[in-house]
């Protein structure tokens, strides 16, 4: 058999598994029908031959079908439990026993129809039709046999009464078992249904998720997520003794993209510069839209001198960046302040310096990183990078 993805084997190996189960659950029915049998060869109505037969051929059957199981054998044909298979077959020694047993063939009969019983909530319509012509097409061999063999006192109405009765069971058992099989089908339908309702509500309640934390425009982090990710990072830095620091972004004279290019334009510069910041981080870094042409970075578990060493790659980036689709003189510059968290201090506080340290950042000619004032030293004890720097 052909390679199958791990999980798809387990899947499998599952269903193999409850094969197994059912073909061990048919041979302790196969128990009850040997013993019925055995009692028939106590009573006389046959020899011992013909008991040992019975057996031998159960056995077989069930040692047949379960190492088709075993081996993965059954996974070539397209009823893989081999249902309609077993109950056909296990009907052929019921008809051996029956040929011997004269006037007790109708326990025996009752047996097989039973056995038949197993398919009645897995069987369509055309799997009974199948079981019905293997059993009533059977026993009427059988009775012809006998009757033309002389092997039995056959009462030819009586016989003729017995296969009426029971092709028009098996009509019933094949309208109910059709029934039943339309209902199931309706049943795995539904539940496909419902499982593909499950996914699309999943789907859109990602999609809220998703839009809730999410800029609309750039798709970068909106304004409501990242102050709840400072607030949450503050809180963990106070438990840990760690550090984070954030900085401010702000689009030198976008006011003038807009104006000369228009709002359109203005936005794709605002999702390019997006892109390009967060090129720029790592995977533990928050990247967002704070308002407008200003967006923010949470630096986790970084001083001022390593924000500022994020910032300026930040700045770098997007000052290369060029957009030849609408003019080659088209490009832009960002000023960003950087501040570094403190023990004692509201995130707000922090935000505010930082916020003032890119206002120095525009005083001072802008397209440059700011690092607030006073720039403490930082928790490994290096020495504070001057308040204006680019």
């Amino acid at each position: 058999m052909k390679s199958v993805p791990t999980t798809e084997r387990a899947g499998v190996e599952a269903q193999q598994a409850l094969r197994l189960r059912r073909v061990e659950m048919g041979c302790i029915s196969y128990l009850f029908t040997l013993s019925m049998v055995a009692v028939c060869w106590w009573l006389g109505y046959f020899g011992l031959p013909v008991l040992l037969n019975y057996f031998v051929t159960v056995v077989l059957l069930n040692v047949a079908f379960y190492m088709a199981i075993r081996t993965d054998f059954n996974l070539r044909f397209s009823d893989p439990s081999m249902t309609l298979a077993q109950i056909c077959m296990s009907i052929l020694p019921g008809l051996y026993v029956m040929y011997y047993a004269q006037q007790v063939r109708g326990v025996l009969l009752l047996l097989c129809v039973s056995a038949a019983m197993y398919g009645l909530f897995q069987f369509r319509t055309r799997d009974f039709i199948v079981v019905t012509a293997v059993l009533v097409g059977g026993y009427g061999l059988l009775i012809l046999t006998m009757y033309f063999s002389g092997a039995g006192n056959i009462n030819p109405q009586i016989e003729v009464l017995s296969l009426c009765a029971l092709l028009a069971t098996f009509v019933q058992f094949s309208v109910l078992g059709g029934y039943i099989g339309s209902l199931r089908q309706k049943v795995k339908e539904k539940n496909k249904e419902l499982a593909a309702r499950n996914d699309d509500l999943e789907h859109a309640l990602r999609r809220i998720e998703e839009l809730a934390m999410r800029d609309e425009l750039t798709g970068v982090f909106n304004r409501r997520y990242l102050m709840e990710t400072i607030r949450n990072e503050k809180h963990r830095c106070e438990r840990s003794g760690a550090v984070f620091s954030i900085c401010i972004l702000d689009v030198d004279h976008f006011k003038r993209v807009n104006d000369t290019f228009g709002h359109l334009i203005g936005d794709e510069v605002l999702q390019a510069i997006a892109t390009s910041a967060t090129g720029a981080l790592r995977q533990t870094d928050y990247f967002g839209r704070y308002g407008g042409e200003e967006f923010a970075l949470v630096l986790t578990g970084t001083t001022v001198e390593g924000a500022y060493i994020t910032a300026e790659r930040v700045r770098t980036r997007i000052e290369a960046l060029r957009f030849p689709s609408v003019s080659a003189d088209l490009n832009v510059t960002v000023s960003i302040g950087i501040a570094d968290s403190r023990f004692s201090e509201e995130t707000t506080m922090t935000f505010k310096r930082a916020d003032d340290a890119l206002y120095k950042a525009k005083q001072h000619g802008r397209n440059r990183c700011v690092i607030a004032t006073p720039a403490l030293p930082s928790h490994t004890g290096a020495a504070p990078i001057p308040a204006e720097t680019k």
